[in-house]
């Protein structure tokens, strides 16, 4: 394009906006280029002048309007016509699911708290035998005194069973 721009009558930039909004921007690009102006300069004559694309022969078209139809126009909205069954079926069967999800939630959370408690009281169980055990297998293997007055003494109980078999 050359930075001289030949200057226009009001009719062609009329006809030339014509041709660019009937054919989109393929033809505004076309007109562009065949009479050596910018695309924006076309755009420009297409909002001054205020073209519209020609249309088509507009159809006509019948509307067929029931009463409801009517009287819901008139209204301002749709009545509403709510099925009551369905309605409280969903509601309690909605409620139903809910309660049961919750009691499901309550019976894993006392089922894991019931069971770590019981694994914990069976370890604290063990581990108070196994120190009892091993306390009475010192006192059982060992040699001390009971009571000293009445001059009851202890002595391992592999000392005794030999002694007692000795006799």
């Amino acid at each position: 394009m050359s930075k001289k721009q030949k200057q226009f009558t009001d009719e062609e930039k009329n006809s030339i906006a014509l041709k660019a909004v009937s054919g989109g921007d393929d033809a505004i690009k076309e007109l562009s280029e065949k009479h050596n102006i910018s695309e924006e300069e076309i755009r420009n004559w297409i909002r001054e002048t205020g073209v519209k694309p020609v249309k088509e022969k507009e159809e006509e078209v019948s509307l067929d309007a029931s009463e409801n139809f009517i009287a819901s126009v008139s209204y301002g909205a749709n009545f509403d016509n709510l099925n009551y069954k369905r309605l409280v079926f969903w509601t309690v069967f909605g409620i139903a699911v809910i309660l049961i999800f919750i009691q499901s939630i309550i019976f894993i959370h006392d089922y894991t708290t019931s069971s770590s408690t019981q694994l914990q009281s069976e370890q604290s169980r063990f581990y108070n035998i196994e120190e009892i055990q091993q306390s009475d297998q010192e006192t059982l293997n060992s040699f001390g005194v009971v009571d000293a007055e009445a001059g009851i003494y202890r002595i391992p109980i592999d000392s005794a069973i030999t002694d007692i078999a000795n006799e």
